[in-house]
């Protein structure tokens, strides 16, 4: 029997599980497609039951040694003093105007909208979790809360009535795994159970950020960008947050990545190839967009369609909207710690080489893709660091940039920013006249 350690990954596309072995080897895996960000609690809890249950019943001789949950946040759960959930706040509202424009924290705003509209509630509220913590209380019975998370929490400036869970390392133990939990997963009763973190967190370490390199990618439904920094960045535009390890992660998050892949497959039928084709541009603000533009009001945009446009050409465009979404933070990055001349990329985006090759055209460096990069390993690789056994992905395969090609995406970088701010103050007109009509057809 060989011994693993269990991650599980919670994204905004579903939920994966993955087994380990001490020395990296993926020894099982499972994933359930769903849009997690609209279940509820119990669905969403009960969706990473059967994932675990399908990934341990193909590999029945693994022996788990550790377990680890990471999902997606900031998406804050409210309880009241007895633990039970108040509200449960989504991810990124956009469809709230109540959020304003104003390159502010969503986080901050999320809150401020609930305690608004509905007072009555966020009086009850005694303590604020995240989803890891929910679903990590769920299994051990035990409320607590990581060093990464916990920051993005105090800086929005709670009632005193209202406690955050006990702070912990993500590799640390939260408990271990109560004897329901262990009946619904099919694991031993009593199997240590991580304290766990935001995926892309688990995703940062898993890639060895702060270690083994400093420029990070990781290509989910959304995508973050950063690089190891000692100093917070300057930019208002972007974020410095804590990571597992010394100094800052300094970059941005987007809502596109693998959502805009997605969105073009549903639009768009795949065109014969052809050896030359326009390639329109586009802005892939779907879900409104947090770095650099923070806009929960800004939608989605295409220009320079014409006769000659097919649907080959607009695909690609929307590929390389995410290159360009990329350029944005990673230029902004460039001008106060320098550009790095390779970054290292994981995440399920990895697997469309097209835009791995686009983007390493748009960042002007080398991609090394670690192993695994498109099996949401982190969580796994959290749940070894807390059973005292380190792991790090190395390189599966690389891509280098083009010269002609960054250049190109120089000038489309300076037409793509111009664009949406000379738009920017109509994307609340646009939102009213697109989205408030209903047609049928």
């Amino acid at each position: 029997m060989k011994t693993g350690f269990l991650g599980i990954d919670v994204g905004l596309s579903g939920t994966r599980a993955a087994v380990i072995s001490a020395k990296g080897q993926v020894l099982t895996h499972a994933r359930l497609a769903a849009d997690t960000s609209r279940l509820s609690l119990t669905r969403l809890s009960a969706l990473v039951d059967r994932t675990v249950r399908m990934a341990l019943a193909d590999r029945p001789n693994v022996s788990i040694a550790g377990v680890c949950i990471c999902a997606f946040g900031p998406a804050p759960i409210l309880l009241d003093d007895r633990g039970r959930v108040v509200a449960q706040l989504a991810l990124f509202d956009t469809a709230d105007s109540a959020q304003g424009d104003d390159g502010g924290d969503d986080l901050r705003q999320r809150f401020s909208v609930f305690r608004h509209k509905a007072p009555k509630l966020f009086a009850r509220v005694r303590m604020v979790c995240d989803v890891t913590g929910y679903l990590v209380y769920r299994l051990t019975g035990r409320l607590t809360m990581d060093h990464v998370t916990a920051a993005d929490y105090l800086q929005i400036r709670l009632p005193k009535r209202v406690a955050l869970p006990d702070r912990q390392n993500a590799d640390a133990h939260a408990g271990l795994l109560g004897v329901a939990a262990a009946r619904r997963l099919g694991l031993p009763a009593g199997t240590p159970v991580a304290v766990g973190a935001y995926d892309s967190t688990a995703d940062l370490v898993a890639a060895g950020f702060g270690q083994s390199c400093k420029s990070v990618v990781v290509l989910g439904t959304t995508m973050v960008l950063g690089v190891h920094t000692e100093r917070p960045v300057a930019d208002p535009r972007l974020r410095s947050t804590p990571h597992v390890g010394k100094g800052w992660f300094s970059g941005g998050w987007t809502n596109c990545a693998g959502a805009t892949l997605t969105v073009a497959d549903q639009l768009l039928a795949q065109g014969p190839a052809t050896r030359e084709f326009e390639v329109p541009m586009v802005w892939p603000y779907l879900a409104g967009e947090r770095a650099p533009v923070w806009s929960p009001q800004a939608t989605g945009l295409v220009a320079g369609l014409t006769t000659r446009t097919t649907a080959t050409g607009l695909r690609h465009g929307f590929i390389r909207s995410i290159a360009l979404s990329a350029a944005d933070i990673a230029e902004r990055l460039s001008s106060e710690f320098g550009a790095p001349r390779q970054w290292t990329v994981t995440g399920g985006g990895s697997r469309n080489t097209v835009l791995m090759s686009e983007l390493a055209d748009a960042l002007g460096a080398t991609l090394r893709v670690v192993r695994g990069a498109d099996a949401n390993l982190g969580p796994a690789v959290l749940a070894a660091r807390s059973c005292g056994v380190k792991l790090s992905l190395p390189a599966a395969r690389s891509y280098r940039a083009n010269r002609g090609g960054h250049r190109a995406y120089g000038e489309r970088l300076r037409v793509y920013r111009q664009v949406f701010e000379a738009l920017r103050p109509l994307m609340p007109d646009i939102a009213r006249v697109t989205q408030q009509e209903k047609v049928t057809v």
